[in-house]
């Protein structure tokens, strides 16, 4: 009888080890989250399985993606300087940024306005009055689904980046003037870009007439505060400035008389 009780009692604290190391293995609040780098994901575009369709015959190109807030408050005049609302300062600083996007370039635009959330222009290079005629059409109403938005932009860029197999320069351009709408903030498609380091995308947000925003992160994403239309022209112009020289948005330069 000693002897079974003696290694029971033996037995107990080995049992208990056992059951001990076996909960901490498997409770998933001890795990660290795998990064992108350790998880083997550093790859970018995104590897479906399939080579696109068509190579690019331009490997380098430069892509640009806008992102155009046309919203309620993009109808209010605030920080609209001589223009009625912010709406129509928007589309005549993107219509004059327009001209200098080079012709080889790959541009496109996603609206969120009274229609919803839509990609109205896709990526490509030879749709430049498509593009004017989409921003001339946007008609300010509606919330911000800014994650939405971003993510449309950034499939896009994706999409194209397979054409030219990784290479070349992809900027996301996103103009908006407020906060994001509740379930819509894009810091989720943030981090899937930046922490991503395969990924090349630039963010650059120019927050028209805004405070505060989600877009904005210092160190992280390029963020451009304009209280005016020539600071909102300013900040369409040093998106382009990082890649080639161009000429400045006449329309917003002051008079030398």
């Amino acid at each position: 009888m000693y002897y079974l009780i003696a290694s029971a009692l033996i037995a107990l604290p080995l049992a208990l080890a056992g059951c001990s190391d076996s909960d901490d293995t498997n409770n998933p609040t001890t795990a660290e989250p795998a990064t992108v780098s350790e998880a083997g994901q550093a790859v970018w575009p995104p590897d479906n399985g399939d080579a696109p369709e068509t190579l690019d015959t331009h490997l380098t190109r430069t892509n640009y993606m806008v992102v155009l807030d046309m919203s309620g408050s993009m109808s209010r005049d605030n920080c609209s300087g001589s223009y009625p609302n912010k709406a129509v300062a928007a589309r005549t600083a993107l219509g004059a940024w327009l001209d200098g996007v080079g012709r080889e370039d790959n541009l496109g635009l996603v609206v969120f306005d009274n229609r919803g959330v839509n990609v109205t222009v896709p990526l490509g290079r030879h749709n430049r009055d498509h593009f004017r005629q989409a921003v001339d059409e946007a008609y300010p109403n509606g919330g911000t689904p800014l994650y939405d938005a971003v993510e449309m932009a950034r499939g896009q860029l994706a999409t194209q980046a397979e054409a030219q197999q990784g290479y070349g320069t992809y900027r996301l351009v996103v103009i908006t003037d407020g906060q994001h709408s509740e379930g819509q903030n894009p810091t989720p498609q943030i981090n899937a870009i930046l922490e991503n380091p395969a990924n090349p995308v630039e963010i650059h947000t120019i927050g028209f007439c805004i405070e505060r925003s989600a877009l904005n992160q210092p160190g992280r994403t390029a963020y451009q505060s304009a209280k005016n239309p020539e600071e909102l022209a300013d900040g369409l112009n040093s998106v382009l400035a990082e890649s080639q020289s161009f000429d400045p948005i006449k329309e917003f330069q002051a008079d030398d008389d």
